[in-house]
């Protein structure tokens, strides 16, 4: 049996001062939506730092902000019609969420991310929509 492709992304984990965590809501591939933390795939001959802070400027129209890594983990998806194995850093952002700017709305436009939303973690332990990462409410207690 052939092997899923393999993907190397950086997220990014914002909480508020309510220690809410943002999501962002994300078309799919398969016609149902889904919410994920922000951050992307590493591109070419990154490392896992240089993707984060790369994505927190596209995504979140942040430059240069503190961040630490959170967690590590791998995730199985599917992504249109194929399964995807994720290993996926996950970094804690030292920062508000600033206004965001026409050139951010406009590449999650592009992105497919259709809301940005801040959960609590009760909300995300009792909501049937998929979440990722999927661990995300029980991490949420250790940090």
């Amino acid at each position: 049996m052939k092997e899923p492709p393999q993907r190397r992304a950086s997220r990014l984990l914002l909480l508020d001062s309510e220690r809410r965590v943002l999501l962002f809501r994300h078309a799919g591939s398969n016609g149902r939506g889904f919410w994920a933390l922000p951050g992307g795939g590493l591109e070419n001959g990154e490392t896992f730092e240089q993707a984060a802070q790369r994505e927190a400027v596209e995504e979140l129209g942040l430059t240069g902000v503190p961040m630490t890594l959170a967690w590590e983990g791998a995730a199985d998806f599917l992504y249109f019609d194929s399964i995807v194995h994720q290993q996926e850093c996950i970094f804690l952002v030292n920062s508000g969420l600033p206004d965001l700017s026409s050139e951010v709305r406009e590449a999650h436009h592009k992105e497919g991310i259709l809301e940005i939303r801040w959960w609590t973690a009760t909300e995300l332990e009792s909501t049937s929509e998929p979440v990722f990462p999927e661990e995300l409410a029980s991490r949420l207690s250790k940090i």
